[in-house]
């Protein structure tokens, strides 16, 4: 009995996780939004029974000249299907390089990673030009918190 009831909450949290990403994916928005590929960052998520924290790419919106946002939201927690409260909190690190103009800088985000679609916002002022990012998070939750790996990639900025 015990059997089927952990059979059958496994089996509910994974048809919701997909029907929660088929629900996403609905028109683009009206601004032009790229995405720029990145090596892989793993980590555990600090629920440990969950699944891995795994970035690969960032979303990148148009901010204005030489501007851009960087969103990461490929990362969730199974747990929050179950309850809001249970996912866990994630500050996100992105080091940039702008490799035509040589400035450099790093924005910091903490995001809520809950469902589907959540993770860090970062606002980067990096100038027109090829940028080259490191991002890297802590996740974290009432217990412990758990680093990821570094994972990188290059940006153009208009």
């Amino acid at each position: 009995m015990l059997r089927s009831i952990r059979t059958t909450a496994i089996a509910t949290m994974a048809a919701a996780t997909v029907a929660a990403g088929l629900g996403a994916v609905g028109a683009a928005p009206a601004s032009a939004e790229t995405v720029a590929p990145l090596s892989r960052c793993w980590g555990v998520s600090p629920n440990i029974v969950d699944q891995p924290f795994s970035v690969a790419r960032l979303f990148l919106e148009p901010d204005g000249a030489g501007r851009v946002i960087a969103r990461v939201r490929d990362v969730s927690s199974l747990w929050a299907l179950l309850s809001p409260a249970a996912g866990y909190d994630s500050v996100g690190r992105l080091d940039w390089h702008n490799v035509s103009n040589g400035r450099k800088g790093t924005a910091i985000d903490t995001a809520r990673i809950g469902g589907y679609v959540n993770g860090q916002q970062f606002r980067l002022a990096t100038g027109a030009g090829t940028v080259r990012v490191t991002y890297s998070a802590v996740n974290r939750n009432a217990l412990w918190a758990i680093p990821s790996t570094s994972c990188g990639g290059t940006l153009t900025v208009r």
